[in-house]
């Protein structure tokens, strides 16, 4: 992630840790209560340093590195205080009735305190030296003069709706014109719309898709979007099977078989007048193309398939005359989208001396919807000097229609912890539809949501973290639930997700490369591929605070699922389909564990009472377990407990004592 940024949510971690009564009260007992004063003092030092550090647009490689080697120490330093805590908070709330772990009883003695005070008190005086060391350092003495921009204002709604593209409509109209000419002697033709990212290619074909002309005339209509996840194979099968998944009243059991799916699918289309959207085509093997193309081409005549790219090798697979060049917005057009982001109601009479640092500012951005909204969002309610600033850093380091700078320009001026939020969307691949109340919980179990005032909730503070992103347009393609009208899911445009993974790339690994490709310091970790096993067996992680298994129908091995509880005690959040529930057992020594989600577990019947051992749990799924039919009864011991989510738990029983469902 960003250099500073998860450290500095780990600093506010052993700070609040510090404060703890039930702590300090056993590093009493041998008058090491000057030692944690002192830890608190070389804490808060770091804290500043860091928050000077991560509001600093560019630090030098030196410094970098010393970061990197602090975050070692720190993240060290919460492990060890999170874990001191919470066994001093059980040694006080629970009662020695046999309910403890074994580890408990070991650790916290209540026939030998003072053993138990003698570890806390060396290990706190152990980190503290630690930490205190990094104090000496002459990065410490560097200065960084870049305030962060502040907060939205919370009325305001800058992401646009498919009804609100601006600019598009001559567009619109010269490719539904192609599509609905009569002259076109092809069974199925091709057009492709290329153009560099963030002009709006999705867009513009969700605006002919939905063009009533268009509903009107193609009597089937499907849309799929390929990704450019990897950019090197092109999964012919899966595309096809995705395809026909689509089909209206479409059942294949077996879509593993290219012959299978490309006979139903030839069946689907023949006798229909189609139009297929294949959106974020990347691939430049001609002959994996060749291939799909003629898989596709069935279909009556007057069919199209439109393609959208990035690439103009693949453009030109489909030849010259099929290829619409997408090309920047007009300056006028340019300006009424910045004027439309970046103007509060309060300003928009009185703007006269920003418009000529706006008009700058859009003249940057290249005509680029996508950089002219983020740029929009950025100056959003600040004020003249803001603007100057934004505008004096953009022009500097845009480059000739580059808009990565002002994609990481807006990114760089988010706070630490909306930093660590939109960061941590990497561990979710390309084009992957994630779910708010999902990305919520994980921010929380991670503690990257820090609220604004003073008795705010921390589950409104992660809604207010959300729609923050999602006003600065760090988010797109919203989907709202049908009965309340809230956001439900959003994906990320590419190329906020190439910057999300750039800044986390030591931090987060999403995907299916190999043990050897992960950095020594990735922390968080996701599978998604179904296509091979991942051998992480064969992984030393025990850094590891996130694993989350998305291996669709295919479970962990018995084996990889020990080692991994077993090694990565540090563990936060966990996602997880296995087959033998016995392995569960194991849950129970996650002492940090906080998110844990089992859900579409089909085999599950009886969830294990090694789950009442994880104190810390705050978030457990069991969304889909439908066979699932009881729960333990002592699972009110789980005193942290915020949300169980039983959705489609068709087979429960009944609910244990203390629980209740709101």
């Amino acid at each position: 992630m960003e250099v500073a940024g998860t450290a500095l949510s780990a600093i506010q971690t052993i700070l609040s840790a510090l404060q703890s009564p039930h702590l300090k009260k056993i590093i009493s007992i041998y008058g090491y209560e000057s030692k944690l004063d002192e830890l608190q003092s070389t804490v808060n030092v770091i804290n500043k340093s860091l928050r000077k550090a991560q509001s600093a647009q560019e630090l030098p490689d030196d410094v970098q590195g010393w970061i990197e080697e602090l975050k070692d120490v720190v993240f060290e330093a919460e492990d060890l205080l999170d874990e001191f805590v919470t066994l001093a908070e059980q040694n006080k709330h629970l009662k020695a009735d046999g309910t403890i772990s074994k580890k408990m009883k070991r650790f916290l003695s209540r026939s030998n305190p003072f053993l138990v005070a003698l570890k806390m008190s060396k290990g706190v005086d152990k980190i503290r030296k630690k930490l205190h060391a990094f104090t000496y350092n002459k990065q410490f003495m560097m200065e960084f003069n870049d305030e962060p921009i502040k907060y939205r204002k919370p009325e305001t709604c800058s992401y646009v709706d498919v009804a609100e593209i601006i600019g598009r409509e001559g567009d619109l109209e010269h490719i539904v014109g192609r599509l609905l000419d009569s002259d076109v002697q092809t069974d199925v033709s091709f057009l492709s719309i290329v153009g560099m990212g963030g002009l709006g290619k999705t867009a513009l074909a969700q605006l002919v898709y939905s063009d009533k002309r268009v509903e009107s005339a193609f009597n089937l209509r499907l849309w799929h979007c390929v990704s450019d996840q990897d950019h090197k194979q092109l999964n012919i099968t899966g595309i096809l099977g995705a395809i026909l998944a689509l089909c209206p009243n479409e059942k294949c059991t077996d879509q593993s078989s290219l012959q299978i799916v490309q006979s139903q699918l030839q069946k689907k289309l023949s006798d229909k007048k189609y139009l297929l959207v294949l959106d974020d085509v990347w691939t430049e093997n001609r002959n994996q193309w060749i291939e799909l193309v003629s898989l596709l081409k069935v279909g009556q005549k007057g069919s199209w398939i439109v393609v959208t790219t990035r690439s103009q090798v693949t453009a030109n697979f489909m030849g010259y005359d099929s290829m619409y060049q997408l090309q920047g917005l007009k300056k006028e057009d340019s300006w009424s989208l910045f004027e439309k982001v970046a103007f509060s109601s309060e300003q928009w009479n009185h703007h006269d001396d920003l418009v000529e640092i706006g008009q700058k500012i859009v003249e940057a951005c290249g005509g680029v919807p996508l950089a002219i909204r983020v740029a929009g969002s950025l100056v959003y309610g600040e004020d003249k000097k803001k603007w100057e600033e934004v505008q004096e850093i953009g022009v500097a380091n845009m480059g000739n229609n580059d808009i990565t700078q002002i994609l990481k320009l807006s990114y760089h001026h988010l706070p630490f912890s909306l930093k660590n939020c939109f960061s941590f969307c990497a561990i979710f691949p390309k084009d992957y539809r994630m779910e708010k109340n999902t990305l919520i919980n994980l921010w929380i179990a991670h503690n990257y949501i820090v609220p604004s005032h003073k008795g705010q909730s921390i589950e409104d503070a992660g809604e207010e973290h959300f729609l923050i992103l999602l006003r600065r347009c760090f988010f797109q393609d919203i989907k709202k639930d049908v009965d309340t009208s809230e956001v439900d899911s959003i994906k990320i445009h590419d190329l906020l997700h190439d910057i999300a993974q750039d800044v986390s790339r030591k931090e987060i690994f999403a995907g299916t490369s190999k043990s050897d490709d992960l950095h020594k310091n990735i922390r968080h970790l996701s599978l998604f591929n179904k296509d091979k096993r991942y051998e992480i067996s064969c992984l030393d992680i025990p850094r590891l605070r996130s694993y989350l298994d998305y291996w669709y129908f295919r479970y962990v091995d018995n084996i990889d699922a020990e080692k991994l509880m077993k090694s990565c005690r540090n563990l936060r959040a966990l996602r997880l389909e296995i087959k033998d529930y016995s392995i569960l057992n194991y849950v129970g020594e996650l002492l940090h564990l906080r998110y844990l989600d089992l859900s579409s577990n089909h085999s599950l019947v009886v969830l294990p009472k090694s789950i009442t051992k994880l104190c810390n749990l705050e978030i457990l799924i069991l969304y889909g377990c439908r066979n699932l039919i009881e729960l333990p009864k002592d699972l009110s011991r789980l005193i942290k407990l915020r949300v169980l989510d039983i959705s489609n738990c068709f087979k429960l029983k009944y609910m244990p004592k203390g629980i209740w469902i709101s």
